[in-house]
């Protein structure tokens, strides 16, 4: 297994718990560590690590010194390093850029969260007023059905009756067609009888004249 170290004074058990075979572990937060080419201060010193640089042990013999495997740039190194310089996690500047970008990301979903959040109450209110509109365009619309429902059912009836006004008419106008008709024939008759009647009169006056004329005086001889 891989633990983290770096380079500082730790507990025993911590540097138990650190230096163990299979782990990486990190260099502590000194400045820079040698790792030697042997288990002993008196081994020559192959490179200088840095703080914070990631280390997997090999191996951790009975002295606290930890064979260590280091890689950079593609390059594998092994040496030796005292395991009291190691630790399991990170160096604490490590550790804090690592929590200040995840506080950072989460301040920043935190603000999207918002944004949306204001933009879904913008939407809401949006759709809340435009459902008050619609309610009462939909209340205003029932009206003028119900209106409209009121004035066909009138114009229904009032069809029905123009519909028996019309016949009535007809059955009116077809009557005095008839009667017109029959004014007519009656009045020629009447002024036939009168013409009859007239002519009567005054043949009846004729013949009467005729009989009933008074006697003239008779003209003496050679009076004019």
């Amino acid at each position: 297994m891989l633990l983290a170290a770096s380079i500082g004074i730790i507990s025993p058990l911590n540097a138990a718990q650190a230096a163990e075979k299979g782990y990486t572990n990190y260099i502590s937060d000194s400045l820079e560590v040698p790792m030697r080419r042997g288990a002993g201060y008196k081994f020559k010193i192959s490179r200088m690590l840095k703080s914070g640089e990631a280390v997997k042990i090999l191996e951790v013999d009975k002295s606290g010194w930890a064979q260590v495997q280091y890689q950079k740039s593609g390059k594998t190194y092994i040496g030796w390093l005292p395991s009291i310089v190691l630790q399991n996690q990170p160096v604490a500047i490590d550790r804090l850029a690592a929590q200040i970008k995840k506080t950072t990301d989460v301040e920043e979903k935190y603000n999207a969260l918002q944004q949306e959040l204001s933009t879904l109450k913008t939407r809401f209110e949006e759709t809340n007023s435009q459902l008050s509109t619609t309610k009462q365009e939909k209340f205003e619309l029932g009206k003028e059905l119900e209106r409209l429902k009121e004035i066909s059912s009138n114009a229904v009836e009032l069809d029905e009756q123009n519909q028996q006004m019309k016949m009535r008419l007809t059955q009116l106008e077809n009557q005095n067609t008839i009667m017109k008709e029959q004014i007519d024939q009656s009045d020629d008759s009447v002024k036939r009888q009168w013409f009859l009647t007239g002519g009567g009169v005054l043949l009846l006056g004729l013949i009467l004249g005729r009989f009933f004329r008074p006697p003239g005086k008779r003209k003496k001889w050679g009076e004019l």
